[in-house]
């Protein structure tokens, strides 16, 4: 946060005559001034330069642009990346019907509501389901080829059904597997029938994989990401199961066993603590002031903040008021959950007839879990080292990068989403900085931008 724009302007634009900012090609150049830009985990200050008839960032180009949209000290960033959305506005991504056409325009309806909330691109989530619904709904998940004005897909995120059957919270046990071989997965998702890139993550306890079986290895030579999540592994088993391949942990702390202390008792939790000679995982956090208190997110954030991605797991309740939802859920195609606020559940019923709730997923959109994010780090302020300005600006830096370029680096498309450099996609947010009633700083959205063009403003 800048003393001297502590509250930025609106941003403003001017044109140039229409002789000017034009490539050789007639393509026409847009250029963002007066802005902090967010680039390799710091805001600076600059300008940015996008092409508007390719859709991309481009350097400076040597000539004055068409466009000149001075945002008033206002943050510039990549478009927001959703590692875990279960669905939203009213659509349960794993849901199937007797016309799958249907699936499709409901998907688009999702794309260009999603896209307002700052989240461009995102990986569909499919939970635990009987093998019907993958093989119908993942085909519908793969990246599009053309550009879209909506939020794009970056391939499937499926998670399930390979669960331990103790930690898979809300999913239905009945259709949970154990993966005994490569062709276990392959059956279950249809993967040799399906075009590649419509998989872009699987996540798997470690421990229902039979070793040997070099599923993860496999997983990963096929360009999926492997996560561990709905485990009970050992520290031992998860930390083979992440020298084998597997880059990713779903959920941090939900559905698997606390951080232990012993040797004898140390959990998959244990994972993200730096080891000699191992790659440390990435690591999904779900910060809606439910999923996780706010000392747990500073812990796992203290430990690996390089690791550290916030994700929603929000369900098809996201956006829609509060109240009880039919969900189908494998198997159990009567049932229901229940949102309250960002809160949501499912009431499990006991053999005994005891009714328990428990926690479905979450109702937070990725920019509320931005502004929580940045409101556990500062509650515990660290700054001792720094001004207040400074540490601000830090702060608000390592959570725009926490749905920005590290999920990109996770997925491995650094080079296309994720950053503020020449050749990537010109996916932006501009968003302003504000004092909070508490006295902190929160962000507002204020526009988005897919593929160079801005589709919504607020």
């Amino acid at each position: 946060m800048s003393a001297s724009r502590a509250f930025p302007a609106h941003p403003t634009e001017h044109s140039q005559p229409s002789s000017s900012g034009r490539g050789w090609d007639g393509s026409v150049i847009t250029q963002f001034t007066n802005c902090r830009l967010l680039r390799h985990g710091n805001l600076m200050w600059g300008d940015l330069w996008i092409n508007t008839n390719t859709g991309l960032i481009i350097e400076y180009p040597g000539i004055p642009a068409a466009r000149i949209i001075d945002l008033g000290g206002c943050i510039l960033a990549p478009g927001f990346i959703d590692c875990q959305l279960n669905g939203a506005f009213g659509f349960n991504f794993s849901t199937i019907m007797d016309d799958m056409s249907e699936y499709a325009g409901l998907l688009d309806t999702v794309n260009a509501k999603l896209v307002q909330t700052g989240v461009t691109s995102y990986l569909p989530t499919l939970t635990s389901q009987q093998n019907e619904v993958y093989h119908k709904a993942i085909p519908f998940l793969a990246p599009k080829p053309h550009r879209t004005l909506g939020s794009s897909s970056l391939g499937a995120h499926l998670e399930g059904p390979f669960l331990n059957s103790d930690k898979c919270g809300v999913h239905d046990v009945s259709v949970l597997r154990v993966a005994e071989s490569f062709h276990d997965i392959e059956s279950v998702y249809n993967i040799d029938k399906i075009p590649a890139g419509c998989i872009k993550m699987v996540t798997l306890a470690p421990e229902v994989v039979l070793p040997g079986s070099q599923i993860i290895e496999k997983l990963k030579h096929a360009g999926i990401v492997v996560s561990l999540g709905h485990t009970k592994a050992s520290y031992d088993v998860a930390l083979k199961a992440v020298r084998s391949g597997a880059s990713m942990v779903t959920h941090l702390f939900n559905a698997m066993p606390p951080i232990g202390h012993r040797e004898a008792e140390l959990t998959i939790s244990n994972i993200i603590i730096p080891v000699p000679g191992t790659p440390l995982p990435y690591f999904g956090i779900i910060a809606d002031g439910i999923h996780t208190h706010p000392s747990a997110v500073v812990l796992a954030h203290s430990v690996h903040p390089n690791g550290l991605i916030l994700v929603t797991d929000a369900m098809h309740v996201l956006g829609l008021p509060d109240g009880t939802f039919p969900w189908r859920n494998g198997t159990q195609s009567q049932s229901s959950i229940t949102k309250t606020g960002w809160r949501v559940t499912k009431t499990n019923v006991a053999k005994n007839g005891e009714k328990k709730e428990v926690l479905a997923g979450s109702a937070v959109t990725l920019l509320e879990c931005v502004n929580n994010f940045i409101g556990c780090i500062d509650r515990h302020d660290l700054s001792a080292t720094m001004t207040r300005q400074q540490w601000i600006s830090n702060l608000i830096a390592m959570a725009l990068r926490a749905v920005t370029e590290t999920p990109a680096d996770m997925l491995g498309l650094g080079h296309k989403i994720g950053y503020l450099e020449a050749g990537r996609n010109a996916d932006l947010v501009i968003l302003q900085d504000v004092a909070t009633p508490s006295g902190g700083v929160g962000l507002t959205l204020k526009s988005v931008w897919k593929h160079g063009a801005m589709v919504h403003t607020s």
